[in-house]
């Protein structure tokens, strides 16, 4: 069985990444705790305090649900503008096949490992570096190519 992806991410992939990631940590619950606080403190000190302190509980309001997502979505930019567009992967018995433009490498399933995300699946070719396969660009291969890609994985381990 083989499988073939014309990978094409975007901006906003990387920022649905990142968000997904980031809400699901220690981190996340930090920023809504947070969140919920300076609402909580806003609403109680805000008419008795100065215009420099409402300005500061404002942002406080604000930094997480709202100036943290911008700030994610412009880094996001940053990481989608460096990313090659010609990317091919193809998964087969032996592993994945990598062609970029007129380079091609080859990643035994030994070295893989496969991530099921929301929207997308990130296959990890060590620790830090992966491929990033929205579900956009599976489609209806999603569920299929996970258990091709899970069963290899695992016979080889």
């Amino acid at each position: 069985m083989t499988y073939q992806f014309k990978s094409e991410v975007t901006a906003g992939d990387f920022w649905k990444l990142t968000m997904s990631r980031t809400y699901r940590s220690v981190a996340g619950v930090c920023n809504m705790v947070f969140t919920v606080a300076m609402i909580l403190f806003t609403a109680k000190f805000f008419r008795t305090s100065g215009d420099l302190m409402q300005m500061l509980m404002l942002f406080g309001c604000l930094l997480f649900p709202v100036i943290q997502p911008i700030a994610i979505y412009l880094k996001a930019k940053g990481q989608a503008k460096t990313m090659p567009k010609d990317v091919e992967l193809s998964f087969d018995d032996a592993g994945l096949h990598v062609t970029v433009g007129k380079e091609k490498e080859s990643i035994g399933w030994k070295k893989l490992r496969v991530a099921n995300e929301p929207g997308m699946m990130i296959v990890f070719s060590d620790a830090r570096h992966g491929y990033m396969l929205t579900n956009r660009i599976l489609g209806a291969q999603k569920e299929p190519f996970f258990a091709f890609a899970k069963e290899r994985i695992a016979e080889t381990n």
